[in-house]
């Protein structure tokens, strides 16, 4: 359902729509454009006007109707509105019609009932229809209906550019994770540092203010939920790092005899607060001289110049949240490019949420738009400055992967993934199930594909490899642990060469089983371990308890070579890579039946920036050597990392905790302190990005997006963070 709406069939189907079905369009498209911006809270039918809601934002209301008339009928919902006793200050309509000089309708609407009108018509409809996963679902699940008649007719004719192919950020981001090999970790360690020194920011030894590590932890991650990625595989080692080594000219003090606890000693509070001054001068001289350019009109009176540069800082805020890698390469090129095309939106928002009143909008919008234009090309050494830490703090916040683009990006991305599940996942998940919640790496990086919408498949093959393991297993417990088990250490049972092992002795010790049964019970019955029941047991327990789909290996062979598959079996066995002949044949099978399923549903043969969606997700690495050829051959590789899924989707943010973070970072000086920790060269490096986006065409975005994601999902060489630190044995 991710996949690109032909907008031919969009315009048949708002030609078609019937007016329950485009409201109930209309709300899930807001939904995921705007996201919470757009919360309605609920119809107003007061007097007949069916498909109004109002807005959480204060008197903003939006009309969903297909209606000819657009004037009668926005006129018409504003009388009702106003005898109902609402406090009218927006109204958004939207319509499935196609609306001609919309600019010129907007402003007779909005000076004739002195309320801020917007029209939104089919044109803008299907601009955005393709922009997210969300909008695309808002298609299908209500207007798709309207096209069934045309079910002989082909659905594409190409896929549509969709907003990652038009907005930089994705393209970009995939290109920094694609060559930086070693990860960030000089970066991450400097944000950690800056994010524990503003944690520990209110503590003094001299008033016995101090905080515990979990409280340092607690603070940041309520304040800042896109942290949590960052800091919690860093915190501590940090902590015992700044407490013993001055790095950064700073100082953290640390009273074991206290609780463990933490604090910021004076000297280090002053240079906070040196920094905080002069970060904190910088934004009131911003500000000041956007005052002094609106007052040069001596026609402006004080309290309007003081509100227009209010709104000048919050449109330029705004700006870096919505476009903000486009918007950082505009301040730091000195070509002749223009600025981002939300810029506009951002004005009209900024007015709103203001609430400026409806009859001075246009003169507001005229003077912000002289304003804007001022500083963005006849720009002051001050401004340029703050200009500057600003798009530092996006690139900074952008390479970490807080960018709601990029967040939005992977989880559209991960909605059209088809995964086999390899045994050695499947093993560290039957491993941690006395583990908390938390510590649960396997399964909850499961938990998170299945919430995705990824489909997560389970072969015959991965069954047989899964089965083999646990009786393997069974029988090394009883041949040398089971009589020795009441003299087992914990270092005896730490250097188990099986992991189920060394998993039941930690349960054991925890109390949380009492026996060797017990354990293996949580799986298969003890009894059937041996006997063809027992393997099917663990099947059917895999796909129960991690919502698996089953996968028969007729299914695979139908879709691969046999000649082949049994030639590589055979080369395995030689090399002595695999030792039982069904294991090497099941491992053959499914390398083939991932290149045969993506041959099946034309995978290669598809135009997305996604790339491929059928892969084998494991880090077994032993059947790789002798797969080169077949490799070279298909031209893709068919294993795809763990860690991959780990840290780009089940450990990065949402894309409501990467919007929200924008949100209350930029206008604050911590803001600005951030931008302070990125090195020049990786900054640069980015906005050479940006350019080398801005000079191809979709078609060859597109092309290098799919190449870029697909290489990422392979690449056994990259460090990551977050490690599942898998272990079959």
């Amino acid at each position: 359902m991710n996949e690109s709406v032909n907008l031919e069939l969009v315009d048949i189907a708002l030609d078609k729509v019937e007016g329950f079905a485009f409201e109930r369009f209309s709300q899930s498209f807001f939904s995921a454009l705007e996201g919470r911006e757009f919360v309605p809270l609920g119809g107003v039918k007061d007097g007949g006007a069916d498909g109004i809601y109002e807005c959480g934002k204060s008197g903003t209301f939006y009309q969903f109707t297909r209606v000819s008339d657009h004037r009668a009928k926005i006129r018409g919902t504003y009388k009702r509105l106003k005898e109902f006793g609402r406090d009218v200050r927006v109204i958004i309509y939207m319509t499935p019609r196609a609306v001609s000089h919309i600019d010129r309708e907007e402003e007779l609407l909005t000076e004739e009932l002195d309320v801020i009108v917007r029209i939104r018509d089919k044109k803008y409809i299907s601009s955005h229809i393709n922009d997210t996963v969300g909008t695309i679902s808002a298609y299908h699940n209500n207007l798709a209906t309207y096209t069934h008649y045309l079910e002989y007719v082909p659905k594409q004719k190409g896929i549509q550019p969709s907003g990652h192919v038009n907005d930089p950020s994705a393209f970009v981001f995939l290109q920094h994770e694609v060559t930086n090999r070693l990860g960030n970790r000089k970066l991450v360690h400097s944000v950690t540092d800056t994010l524990i020194l503003w944690g520990l920011s209110e503590t003094d030894p001299d008033k016995n203010i101090f905080m515990t590590e979990s409280e340092i932890y607690s603070k940041i991650t309520s304040n800042f939920p896109w942290a949590e990625k960052i800091i919690k595989p860093h915190l501590s080692k940090r902590l015992e790092k700044m407490r013993t080594k001055d790095e950064m000219g700073r100082e953290v003090r640390y009273y074991g005899k206290k609780g463990n606890k933490y604090c910021l000693p004076y000297e280090t509070r002053k240079v906070i607060k040196e920094e905080n001054s002069e970060d904190e001068s910088l934004k009131i001289c911003f500000l000041d001289e956007i005052r002094s350019i609106a007052s040069e009109d001596s026609s402006v009176e004080p309290d309007v110049s003081n509100e227009l540069a209010e709104l000048t800082f919050n449109i330029v805020h705004s700006i870096f949240e919505r476009q903000g890698l486009l918007f950082s390469h505009f301040l730091s090129t000195d070509d002749e490019t223009d600025p981002p095309p939300i810029v506009h939106d951002c004005i009209d928002d900024a007015l709103v949420s203001a609430r400026v009143n409806a009859s001075k909008v246009e003169y507001y919008r005229e003077k912000l738009e002289l304003i804007i234009r001022r500083i963005f090309y006849k720009a002051s050494p001050k401004q340029r400055e703050y200009f500057n830490n600003l798009s530092r703090t996006y690139v900074l916040l952008f390479s970490l992967q807080t960018e709601p683009r990029v967040v939005e990006y992977f989880s559209n991305l991960s909605a059209s993934f088809r995964l086999f599940l390899g045994s050695d996942i499947l093993v560290k998940a039957l491993s941690e199930r006395y583990l908390d919640k938390e510590d649960q790496v396997a399964r909850n990086l499961l938990r998170v594909a299945i919430d995705s919408g990824m489909s997560l498949l389970l072969s015959e093959c991965v069954v047989d490899e899964v089965y083999t393991h646990v009786k393997g297993t069974y029988y090394e417990f009883i041949n040398y642990f089971a009589e020795m088990e009441p003299y087992i250490t914990d270092e005896i049972s730490r250097n188990s060469g099986k992991i189920l092992i060394r998993s039941y002795f930690y349960a054991k010790n925890e109390g949380k089983v009492r026996g060797w049964k017990q354990f293996l019970e949580q799986f298969v019955t003890y009894s059937n371990i041996e006997k063809p029941l027992g393997r099917d047991e663990i099947k059917r327990y895999l796909i129960s308890e991690f919502r698996l789909e089953y996968v028969d290996n007729s299914e695979l062979e139908s879709i691969s070579p046999e000649k082949r598959v049994k030639e590589l079996a055979q080369r395995m066995m030689a090399n002595e890579d695999k030792k039982h002949e069904t294991l090497a044949y099941n491992t053959a099978l499914q390398v083939y039946g991932v290149y045969g399923l993506r041959n099946k549903n034309k995978e290669t043969s598809k135009a997305s920036e996604f790339g491929l969606k059928t892969w084998w997700m494991t880090n077994q690495t032993r059947v790789v050597r002798h797969t080169v050829e077949l490799v070279r051959e298909k031209g893709h590789q068919y294993i795809m990392r763990p860690e991959y899924i780990l840290n780009f989707i089940s450990m990065s943010p949402s894309c409501v905790q990467a919007r929200e973070s924008f949100k209350t970072i930029f206008p604050s000086i911590f803001g600005i302190q951030l931008g302070h920790r990125l090195k020049d060269d990786a900054f640069h490096k980015i906005m050479h990005e940006v350019g080398t986006w801005k000079d191809l065409e979709p078609g060859r975005i597109s092309t290098l997006m799919a190449d870029l994601s697909d290489r990422l999902k392979t690449d056994r060489m990259k460090r990551y963070e977050y490690n599942l630190n898998l272990d079959s044995n």
